[in-house]
């Protein structure tokens, strides 16, 4: 049973009150449309299939259209759009895997065979495939099903077709920060302080904490090169250290709650641990948020997107705000095609720090680096200092993604690219074709009539030569090569399925930061003074010059400004006001959050 509780909750339950799971963590994602199974309710459509069209396997459509050399820089947007984007799809979709690496049937680890017993679902590596090094296959495993999903029951003539789960909470809540369960926010929580989370070892100089260390399971983070254990760190995702521009971003965050728990008991020393740690909370996902919507989706979605998108207009009961499957597993992947093969770390005048810049296969699972090689600061100027990867429809994957991820910490390299079509195909998601019907576009009947949406006609070649039919077209590797919409970064099908799930995400969010009764007006005027260039200079060790917008391209120093310039959440605005207080201080608490009578 729900009740009307003041703060959300940890595993997203109860948000709805007539619907207490929807946008719960470890629940199933949503459909916009039916999936297609081959046998309709469980196995994947594959190479296998019985058409006489069978689908082209998932690394050969990775190396023909998704595989790209060249890049072109962005003319207006840093790599933090990237990096933003990347943060935000940990904060909402992390699909819940398999319960096992190894065959049900004997026990074999996927990785050692390349089958499709479940649960694994291998991704076949053609014989002539250039970069396959001699590999027969990468190791997939199936996503862990829906308890009863997947499965025909023919006593009572039913099929429960396969249904993947959501392990975090689909609001855009800092789940990422906080984990989206009870059990890992209290892992995360210093109990024998009052609202803080738990800090790590003190930055080299500024003395200012990383994240704790993630003591279990088993490490997968590199060691440095004098061998000494450099563990994971402890967040919110357990994907917090995939990459060092990740990690980075995680660790201002979990810095921000503090910072902010800190002034919010100094303001309010009566004020128990609960009440601290929740308060910041709020107010760290109000942040991202308002981030979010006001000034990263606009720069996605462009003028046209955001009218699609709407003004917000209060809460919507009737709104389940849960991802979508096509959302996680094929629209908010379009940000592997915003990924640069460099890492840049730069120094406080942006020159190259001594250790230099990383090849983006060195940046992978290595916290070290963040720890012995100049903290967190070099490497978040070089993702507000340079000009991100443009989205360029002939230019996909960076080769790093495609023959090299994950490289220094598998037995076998892996490709993004072919990840996500296998995945899509392992989810059930129905071709291109039929998103196109559901977006209003043509309903491409021949490859001609995607003309339109991808215009480079070799692209639609390459396509036709992979599929045959355009029923055959994965999602995925078509929503990449579309060309994009003037002013957006998206091509035609990709905005309409992007403002879809963003319009959910904040419609049926009762708890979202603009919906009246959330925060007093006043607090509400603080929070839409957010951004990250604030949040940047609060939280990293020494950044003291940024650009207002960090995800706007800017000159350094001219079109910098102090950090004192910026803009800032004023936290007065949170104190509570006593009765019996002098009238001088009541004057600073304009707004009274609450008022004890007694």
């Amino acid at each position: 049973m729900c009740f009307h509780q003041k703060y959300r909750t940890q595993d997203g339950s109860c948000n709805n009150l007539q619907h207490p799971k929807w946008g719960a963590s470890a629940t199933a994602f949503e459909r916009l449309l039916k999936p297609a199974y081959k046998d309709g309710f469980n196995l994947p459509r594959g190479s296998t299939n019985d058409n006489q069209h069978p689908l082209p396997l998932a690394r050969l459509v990775s190396t023909t259209v998704m595989r790209s050399e060249t890049m072109t820089l962005e003319n207006q947007f840093t790599k933090m759009l990237m990096q933003w984007g990347q943060l935000l799809t940990h904060d909402v979709v992390r699909t819940v895997a398999a319960i096992s690496n190894s065959r049900f049937s004997d026990g074999k680890r996927c990785s050692e065979v390349c089958t499709e017993d479940p649960p694994c679902f291998s991704i076949l590596i053609p014989e002539n495939d250039p970069f396959a090094q001699g590999k027969r296959c990468m190791p997939l495993m199936r996503s862990s099903p829906v308890c009863g999903s997947g499965e025909a029951f023919l006593l009572i003539n039913s099929v429960l077709p396969r249904e993947q789960m959501n392990h975090l909470t689909s609001y855009i809540d800092a789940s990422n920060v906080y984990g989206s369960t009870e059990h890992e926010s209290q892992q995360l929580r210093d109990l024998t302080s009052k609202g803080f989370l738990r800090k790590g070892d003190a930055a080299p100089g500024s003395g200012k904490p990383f994240m704790p260390f993630a003591m279990s399971p088993p490490t997968v983070c590199q060691n440095n090169r004098d061998n000494t254990s450099i563990p994971c760190f402890l967040s919110g995702d357990i994907r917090a250290n995939e990459h060092l521009g990740l990690t980075a971003m995680h660790t201002i965050w979990f810095r921000e709650h503090n910072r902010i728990a800190a002034k919010l008991l100094e303001l309010n020393p009566k004020w128990n641990s609960n009440t601290i740690y929740h308060e910041a909370r709020k107010i760290v996902g109000a942040q991202m948020q308002h981030i979010t919507y006001s000034h990263w989706l606009p720069k996605i979605l462009g003028v046209a997107g955001m009218r699609r998108l709407g003004e917000y207009k209060g809460y919507d009961p009737n709104t389940n705000a849960g991802i979508s499957n096509s959302f996680a597993t094929a629209a908010f992947r379009f940000g592997h095609t915003m990924i640069d093969p460099v890492v840049y770390r730069f120094n406080k005048t942006f020159g190259v720090i001594p250790e230099g810049h990383l090849p983006l296969q060195k940046a992978f699972f290595s916290p070290f680096r963040i720890v012995r090689e100049g903290g967190i600061d070099p490497i978040l100027r070089g993702l507000f200092g340079r000009p991100g990867k443009m989205r360029v429809s002939t230019e996909q994957l960076s080769p790093v993604l495609t023959e090299q991820l994950f490289a220094t910490t598998r037995a076998v390299n892996l490709d993004l690219a072919s990840l996500s079509i296998q995945r899509g195909r392992d989810h059930g998601i129905p071709p291109y074709k039929d998103y196109r019907v559901f977006c209003n576009l043509t309903s491409a009947q021949d490859f001609e009539d995607l003309r339109n949406e991808i215009k480079n006609p070799e692209i639609r070649e390459k396509l036709k030569k992979l599929y045959g039919i355009t029923e055959n077209i994965d999602l995925f590797p078509a929503l990449m090569n579309e060309d994009l919409v003037p002013g957006t970064r998206l091509g035609a099908t990709l905005l309409c399925l992007l403002v879809i799930e963003f319009q959910k995400l904040r419609d049926g969010d009762r708890f979202w930061y603009e919906n009246p009764g959330v925060f007093t007006p006043a607090q509400l005027t603080q929070i839409r003074q957010a951004s990250l260039a604030r949040v940047l200079c609060d939280n990293a060790d020494d950044i003291t010059e940024i650009q207002p917008d960090v995800f706007q391209i800017a000159d350094f120093p001219h079109g910098f400004v102090s950090c004192s310039d910026i803009p800032y959440i004023d936290l007065r605005l949170w104190q509570q006001c006593y009765e019996g207080m002098t009238l001088i201080l009541q004057l600073m608490c304009p707004t009274i959050v609450f008022i004890y009578h007694r």
